[in-house]
């Protein structure tokens, strides 16, 4: 359930208790003009409430914004409350009049961690996978003579799905013997939770090692470091592997699955070229696409979105079984391109990682790979690429 403003209150309460004292911060230009604008444009047409279990119980974006703007102690309760918010862009996405509700609910998640409103100690296991993903062992870097394109699996591609990431990679190595792998995060956790300046820095560092060894592009599987990367407006080439399979020369696996429908990634929502390509690629091996409600810019969230389950369960769980609802309705397995997605839905409904559906031969579509065995994968992977 959401919590009414007392609640929310007595949250910000306790979280500041918990929290060592931070000077406060003025309220930033960016987070008032969010709300000012969601408060001029938003026209309180209830779309985005009658899909949103959170703005349904929250209010909408425009009571939101005008309660923020009323005051300084207000903009602290609701930037608490924002955590609630799965951050998925389908409030913008349905919106007659084009308003951007999330970026609103993300300029108060830093608002919060700027000035330690909201303590993320329930949040401790994401933040530890970003941290792991950067160090030694899970950290590697495989760059050949002369490379000046890396492929970027990310985090979750190879815990879940080793198999298929070694497969990509070895195509790609075909395709051009001077493609390097990087093992690494892109620190999309703390950027999502608010931690702005961490994300910014580590991401920084990231790039500008790529860019030292003289790699020009990074090929990505994962659609948060797709997006990651390409918000961070670096001058290297962004490139997604659905775009590189299209035309690379390889033997895929025909899939026993002769019919799926697709959950596209919230995050991918405006990326019509990555929801295409996956497309082309699955009907090129025969497998017919039947289409849910919500799909491509209209998608839902699974439920893992802005990491809404460490805070409000029941929230989380309301996205995925709307989704897995969808689903059940056309009456076939699902098909994403985000390991973490197929991880959060793989439990309730069957649900393969486009990769591992055309490159690994299997007889069913795997359930989802549980801890410790998601790490033992990563070491692996990491210690055999060579």
């Amino acid at each position: 359930m959401g919590l009414p403003v007392a609640v929310a209150l007595t949250d910000l309460q306790r979280h500041q208790a918990g929290t060592a004292t931070i000077a406060p911060m003025p309220v930033s230009k960016s987070l008032r003009d969010e709300l000012q604008n969601t408060a001029d444009e938003c026209i309180d047409c209830g779309k985005c409430m009658s899909l949103c279990r959170f703005l349904a119980e929250s209010g909408s974006p425009v009571s939101i914004a005008l309660k923020g703007l009323s005051s300084d102690k207000e903009i602290d309760s609701l930037s608490v409350r924002s955590y609630e918010c799965s951050t998925c862009g389908l409030c913008s996405a349905v919106c007659p009049v084009e308003v951007e509700p999330e970026r609103m609910f993300k300029e108060l998640r830093n608002h919060a961690q700027a000035n330690g409103l909201f303590k993320l100690k329930q949040h401790t296991p994401l933040l530890k996978y970003e941290k792991l993903g950067r160090r030694f062992p899970f950290k590697g870097e495989f760059i050949p003579e002369s490379c000046n394109a890396v492929f970027f699996p990310g985090c979750t591609l190879p815990a879940m799905f080793p198999d298929a990431t070694r497969t990509t990679y070895k195509i790609l190595k075909h395709q051009d013997p001077r493609t390097g792998l990087m093992l690494n995060c892109c620190s999309k956790p703390s950027k999502m939770l608010g931690l702005k300046s961490r994300h910014e820095e580590n991401l920084s560092s990231l790039l500008h090692r790529m860019e030292r060894m003289g790699i020009k592009k990074i090929i990505t599987a994962c659609p948060n470091c797709h997006m990651t990367f390409k918000e961070f407006n670096t001058k290297l080439e962004i490139v997604s592997i659905y775009q590189k399979l299209k035309t690379a020369r390889f033997a895929p696996v025909r899939p026993k699955i002769t019919e799926v429908t697709i959950h596209d990634p919230c995050v991918t929502r405006y990326e019509t070229e990555m929801h295409e390509d996956v497309r082309v690629l699955l009907k090129a091996v025969g497998v017919q696409v039947v289409e849910m409600k919500h799909n491509r810019t209209k998608t839902l969230c699974c439920g893992e979105g802005g990491a809404t389950q460490f805070y409000n369960k029941i929230y989380a769980k309301n996205w995925s079984r709307k989704r897995i609802t969808e689903a059940k309705r056309v009456g076939v397995p699902m098909v994403s391109y985000c390991a973490g997605c197929v991880n959060f839905l793989g439990h309730e409904h069957p649900t393969a990682h486009v990769l591992d559906l055309l490159l690994v031969k299997r007889k069913r579509i795997p359930k989802p790979v549980a801890f410790p065995f998601n790490y033992l994968n990563r070491l692996i992977l990491r210690f055999s690429v060579r």
